[in-house]
């Protein structure tokens, strides 16, 4: 189990990936989605291939502050999109979920993730990007935990 909380004094949105199968070929994982209680958790059992998981993984550990990246498996389900928290990539102004430089007032780099649920998959009509969603801003710190701890957890089920 590997939870990514919001970074803060008080989080209370999380992101928590739960293994349940590894075999030579594939990773079976239960994500869940929880906004704090305000509204209700949600949560799907997702199936992939486990060089994507890894993959997916890795490419998580390597985001880079400044540039926008999506990072997805081939098997639909699960997207997470990372918007940078910083800087002008979006016009006019500095966009819907960005802070311009100068009103920078932290001393680390934040990551802004979106992890989002494949709504079409979900319902069993096909797949897309779109569905339900929750935006996390984490520091690398974090997302190497995260990510590590996935990691971890899929090559010591593997072994069992």
């Amino acid at each position: 189990m590997a939870i990514l909380r919001n970074y803060s004094n008080t989080p209370t949105c999380e992101v928590e990936i739960n293994i349940t199968l590894v075999n030579a070929e594939s990773v079976r994982f239960r994500i869940d989605l929880r906004f704090g209680p305000s509204f209700s958790a949600i949560h799907k059992e997702l199936l992939c291939l486990k060089r994507d998981f890894l993959k997916l993984l890795l490419d998580l550990k390597q985001l880079e502050p400044t540039h926008l990246s999506m990072l997805e498996p081939h098997d639909p389900g699960l997207c997470i999109y990372h918007i940078p928290h910083y800087g002008q990539y979006f016009v006019p102004e500095y966009g819907i979920f960005q802070i311009p430089e100068d009103a920078r007032e932290e001393e680390e780099t934040r990551y802004k993730l979106l992890f989002v649920l494949d709504a079409y998959e979900m319902n069993k009509f096909g797949s897309t990007e779109c569905g339900p969603a929750l935006c996390l801003i984490v520091t690398m710190e974090q997302i190497h935990e995260f990510a590590n701890s996935l990691h971890a957890e899929v090559m010591n089920l593997e072994d069992a």
